[in-house]
């Protein structure tokens, strides 16, 4: 039995204990909160990161669902008490402070994992599938497209998000798992050229609530449009194929529809493939669970999630050198 504790029980916190309820193999045994001293959670729980570090003796992995911005302070120091970490998505605001995690894990023998679990979507699975095995054959253009709304309460009712220092921008906190699949499914993603705009966020965020960017998707022409600026709710997220061998669209913000697709010798139902699932943390704790069980690589694993902080940094660092 491998034994969590969760450090964070915000909204994404609460998703995560329930995801490990759901797991075979796997129990919550702590929460750590300062938030937390009027609840009667059924589980230990601390007050402080401090007294938890001092205290525990048994947990085996701690689930970092702090801010953004902590992430990197947390992971460290819960690694340095000899925890394994699960990291939420994004690992750490830049690629330094993401690389000194997985240097920590290194030298003390422990595993980072980050929280990338849209790669269980069975759409995302399955257009992996196709590209490892060659099936569109050359591929020519990858479009994400992700209209959002977060309005102004979203903001002020999350005292972090909306700063540069705590929350880091709608690519990280909103967009972060599109670029993450991307990522997944192509061996090397490069940001080319970036605009970022701020159309009804200013005086609310420190950052650009939309933009543009042009990547390579390995050989292939990339662009992402995203915004939270939609009217009143999200419209619209999805990413596009255009191949030598078909069309793929999946879509939905958590990647679990696929929209369309016209393949050369290959036949598949949409229907099939598309799932009404939208909370794919369970299948991510399993993974953990087994892939520290059987010592061997996960999807999950740190590195993959730098690429993730380096493409973000790129598009943030192309757009100062434009406005130069």
């Amino acid at each position: 039995m491998l034994k969590f504790s969760l450090l964070g029980y915000g909204h994404i916190g609460k998703v995560h204990r329930q995801a490990i309820e759901e797991t075979i193999g796997a129990e919550l045994i702590s929460i750590i909160d300062m938030n937390l001293q009027d609840e009667d959670l059924d589980v230990k729980t601390y007050t402080t990161l401090e007294s938890f570090l001092t205290e525990d003796t048994e947990t085996d992995v701690v689930i970092i669902a702090t801010p953004n911005g902590l992430h990197r302070e947390h992971a460290v120091r819960c690694l340095n008490a000899g925890k394994h970490v699960l990291i939420e998505k994004p690992m750490a605001l830049t690629t330094d402070r993401a690389q000194e995690i997985l240097t920590v894990a290194e030298s003390k023998g422990l595993r980072v994992f980050s929280s990338m679990q849209l790669r269980f979507s069975p759409p995302v699975s399955y257009v992996k599938q196709l590209l490892e095995n060659n099936c569109l054959g050359e591929i020519y253009m990858v479009n994400i497209q992700c209209y959002w709304n977060r309005n102004k309460n979203y903001y002020k009712t999350r005292e972090w998000h909306g700063t540069n220092e705590m929350d880091g921008g709608v690519l990280f906190t909103q967009f972060s798992h599109f670029i993450d699949i991307v990522n997944y499914w192509f061996d090397e993603v490069t940001c080319t050229n970036s605009s970022f705009y701020n159309f009804n966020h200013q005086g609310i965020t420190e950052f650009a609530d939309s933009g543009k960017l042009d990547f390579k998707a390995n050989e292939a022409a990339g662009n992402m449009i995203f915004t939270t600026s939609t009217y009143e709710t999200n419209y619209e997220s999805s990413i596009v194929i255009i191949a030598e061998k078909g069309t793929l669209k999946i879509g939905d913000q958590y990647l679990n529809e696929l929209k369309y697709s016209n393949l050369k010798n290959v036949v598949c139902s949409e229907k099939n493939l598309s799932t009404t699932v939208k909370n794919f943390h369970p299948k991510a704790i399993a993974e953990i669970v087994e892939a520290i069980a059987e010592n061997r690589s996960s999807v999950l694993d740190g590195h993959h999630a730098i690429r993730l902080v380096q493409f973000i940094e790129e598009s943030y660092n192309l757009a100062e050198i434009k406005q130069d």
